[in-house]
């Protein structure tokens, strides 16, 4: 039987297939994992760069901020800026509407595939717990 592996490989290893998978299906419409995270983000209403910053900080780099992602969606008339922050235009809601298509469906889908409601909720109410007693806190 094969060793327990620890925590950070399981997180490491879901956290890597879920983005490759998800950065898979926003390649086909041209955007990057990045890109289609801030586009669902501003589609949901308009966004302060903070705001959006706070949104994707999980998942940028050192020194990354929403900005680095955000111009090209902007350039390609995706995302307008206006004078209370960015918010999607109707060829940016259209993109999303075809990222948000079978394929995603079909990918949490299979993500969740066997874990039920009250384990998922179960999980998310631990990784919480372990997030918050290595210093994470919600923010503001």
């Amino acid at each position: 039987m094969p060793a327990i592996r620890p925590l950070g490989y399981w997180l490491k290893t879901v956290d890597r297939l879920i983005d490759d998978q998800f950065g898979a299906v926003a390649e086909q419409v041209g955007l990057t994992r990045r890109q289609w995270q801030l586009l669902n983000t501003v589609q949901s209403g308009t966004r302060s760069p903070a705001d959006l910053d706070t949104a994707v900080a999980p998942f940028l780099g050192p020194g990354e901020t929403a900005a680095t992602h955000l111009a090209p969606l902007i350039e390609a008339g995706l995302v307008a800026k206006t004078p209370d922050g960015f918010t999607v235009t109707a060829s940016g809601r259209e993109t999303a509407t075809r990222v948000q298509s079978d394929a995603v469906r079909a990918i949490r889908e299979r993500t969740m595939g066997g874990v039920d409601g009250d384990d998922y909720a179960h999980l998310l109410q631990t990784l919480e717990k372990i997030a918050r007693n290595l210093g994470w806190d919600e923010p503001a």
